[in-house]
């Protein structure tokens, strides 16, 4: 929920950026926008074959449903859809990132990372005292 609404955050300030001016309220807006926010996971699951995506996630074949308010089987079922996903989509080589960077999709990682673990750290010694 963290890095959502952190995802939040960032992308209504990158609504601000003068790139953005031209798409926004556009039937256009979502499929260039997603090109690029898809195309860095693309991009990494390119790059990093020892990726737990490629080592662990995309052979779950059983999985708990742990949040009672899902039916039965749900957790799964996405489970399935993302790996059908990325399994079967990649990027060119030549793609050109217009609405969302390498360095910028980094940065919000490294970014929110670095949130949780002080959000997590902070739970921490809150039940300690």
């Amino acid at each position: 929920m963290v890095t959502d609404e952190k995802w939040i955050e960032f992308t209504d300030q990158k609504k601000k950026e003068k790139v953005f001016e031209k798409i926004l309220n556009t039937p256009e807006y979502t499929p260039l926008v997603k090109r690029d926010w898809y195309g860095l996971d693309f991009l990494y699951l390119k790059n990093h074959k020892d990726n737990i995506f490629w080592t662990e996630f995309q052979h779950i074949t059983d999985f708990p449903e742990f949040l009672d308010f899902f039916p039965q089987g749900q957790t799964l079922e996405q489970i399935r859809n993302i790996t059908n996903f990325y399994r079967s989509h990649t990027i060119s080589d030549d793609h050109e990132f217009i609405y969302l960077t390498p360095n910028e999709g980094d940065r919000f990682v490294e970014n929110t990372v670095q949130t949780i673990k002080l959000l997590l750290n902070q739970r921490i010694r809150t039940q300690l005292v």
